[in-house]
């Protein structure tokens, strides 16, 4: 019976999966669309959607899938760590290029490559989901801070705030193991109330640079 309930945890958690995978690629489609310059802060926008869903779908599996059957993980698990890792890479390059001024992005890119290639090197080795949290937290934290202040010269929106501290809230329901929702996990409860950060993520992304210089403002066409 205790198999069974435990069975029926992790199923629902891999529906959670999807669902938030599901969600977040066709928003990545659709942040796709419209012009804007390779390695602008909309071009790593969409990458970053593109690598959340990925990372969810991967997740999904593997929940839904090896988790049940107590097959060796480690191959599926590094992978949508990995994974994470990008989507991390993805954010931070958004902030360099949305809030920093050209003068600074080539070494902020360059610490960005570091901060990359030291966590790929700590996923691998470290056992343990903290090394990702470890990675995109203070990431989270930097993007939050500098959206509130870029609100009033128009860099920030209201949306992309709404959007980080859902996932804020999200994570820290993760972490601290809410099962009060059984049989929805604290696992499946941090996807479900992802699900809600994202949509505001993509409104808020909607204006993000669509040029390469960040030293001109200049929103996406979809959102003028």
């Amino acid at each position: 019976m205790k198999y069974c309930y435990r069975m029926t945890v992790l199923a629902l958690t891999s529906v959670t999966n999807f669902l938030l995978a599901g969600e977040v690629l066709f928003l990545a489609g659709m942040a796709v669309r419209g012009p804007k310059t390779r390695f602008s802060a909309a071009w790593y926008w969409a990458w970053f959607l593109f690598l959340l869903g990925a990372a969810a779908l991967i997740g999904g599996i593997d929940h839904g899938f090896f988790e049940p059957t107590h097959v060796p993980r480690y191959a599926i698990q590094r992978f949508t760590w990995l994974l994470l890792a990008a989507m991390t890479f993805a954010l931070l390059m958004t902030v360099v290029r949305q809030f920093f001024p050209e003068r600074w992005q080539r070494i902020l890119r360059y610490i960005a490559l570091i901060h990359l290639a030291a966590f790929t090197i700590a996923i691998l080795m470290v056992d343990n989901f903290l090394v990702v949290v470890v990675n995109y937290a203070p990431v989270l934290l930097l993007f939050l801070v500098m959206n509130l202040r870029g609100i009033g010269c128009g860099a920030g929106s209201w949306d992309l705030a709404a959007g980080l501290l859902i996932l804020a809230a999200a994570s820290v329901v993760q972490a601290l193991g809410v099962d009060s929702l059984s049989p929805l996990d604290h696992n499946g409860l941090y996807h479900l109330i992802s699900m809600i950060g994202v949509v505001f993520l993509y409104r808020g992304g909607r204006r993000l640079r669509v040029a390469f210089r960040a030293d001109a403002l200049s929103p996406s066409p979809a959102a003028v």
